[in-house]
């Protein structure tokens, strides 16, 4: 796809490997990273494939190669600060993929985000290796951890300030057969909730904090991530259950693994929390550059 000089590389170089990409759709899973190049990615979700570029493409972009064994029924095409797309082939935005097993409703409009993170597969296959009991999913967008939790027979708990993202999280455990009385979903401010659940003496052996880089936060405070991180952690620390789990996910260029790693340990040598500290996961399909900065906060008392 193009370059500055508008000529597109290789398509071999944009694509995973026939290898990956089995290992892949093996697993239970058909969203993720299908190709990746200079301006230009082309992510699987389900049966289509979309492709986002960052500069208006001189010739259509490329089919799948025949290794890969997939011909996609829908094709969209998408500058990155668009506000609409092109279909090359078929005509639907709304759509459903599965990841590790599990069926997600998925939405390809314009500045609509699709609602599933791949890069967070292998995090989410490390949480369902925990076999949590309890699961709290702040920031929780449409539910993505609290559907993985439930289906290895957590309790969940997902917080988040958008009630559309929280009726598309609803959506999901519904695709998947985990609605109940179980699932909890709450539409509020992760920063009123978090001392609330703190009174009431509630634990979790597995907590997901995901805050996203800016939001506008409801009625309260804009909420931004430089200010927040260590506020936010501190709160969950009390509701982290002995043994417990914590996923600190940082979605933001200027804050790399290099410069969580420190922060965090400092966080919990000075509040005397005994823990270990463990690398997130990359998906093979991922980038480096494209993962965030993400670490799994063990408690060891």
């Amino acid at each position: 796809m193009p370059t500055p000089l508008g000529k597109p590389p290789a398509q071999d170089s944009l694509w995973l490997s026939p290898k990956v990409w089995e290992q892949i759709v093996a697993s239970g899973t058909d969203t993720f990273l299908a190709a990746y190049g200079p301006g230009i990615r082309g992510e699987r979700w389900g049966n289509s494939l979309r492709w986002i570029h960052s500069a208006p493409l001189p010739t259509p972009p490329p089919a799948p190669p025949s290794a890969l064994s997939w011909e996609p029924t829908q094709i969209i095409s998408q500058e990155d600060s668009s506000s609409t797309s092109t279909f090359l082939r078929g005509d639907q935005y709304q759509t459903e993929g599965t990841e590790l097993g599990l069926r997600y409703e998925i939405d390809l409009s314009p500045r609509i985000a699709p609602g599933l993170f791949p890069d967070q597969r292998e995090n989410r296959r490390h949480l369902a290796s925990l076999r949590p009991t309890r699961l709290l999913n702040l920031f929780a967008h449409t539910c993505a951890f609290g559907v993985l939790a439930a289906s290895v027979g957590a309790e969940t708990l997902n917080i988040d300030s958008s009630a559309r993202s929280l009726a598309r999280g609803k959506n999901n455990y519904a695709r998947n057969q985990l609605s109940g009385s179980s699932h909890r979903f709450w539409t509020e401010d992760v920063r009123k909730v978090l001392p609330r659940l703190a009174r009431r003496g509630e634990t979790f052996d597995a907590i997901i904090l995901d805050p996203p880089t800016f939001s506008h936060g409801g009625r309260g405070r804009a909420f931004r991530i430089h200010r927040e991180l260590e506020p936010l952690l501190l709160a969950c620390l009390p509701l982290l259950a002995p043994q417990g789990s914590l996923l600190l996910s940082i979605n933001q260029a200027e804050t790399t693994p290099a410069d969580l790693l420190p922060l965090v340990r400092e966080i919990l040598q000075r509040e005397a929390v005994p823990s270990r500290i463990l690398p997130g996961l990359r998906p093979e399909d991922t980038p480096e550059e494209r993962m965030p900065s993400s670490l799994w906060v063990v408690r060891q008392d």
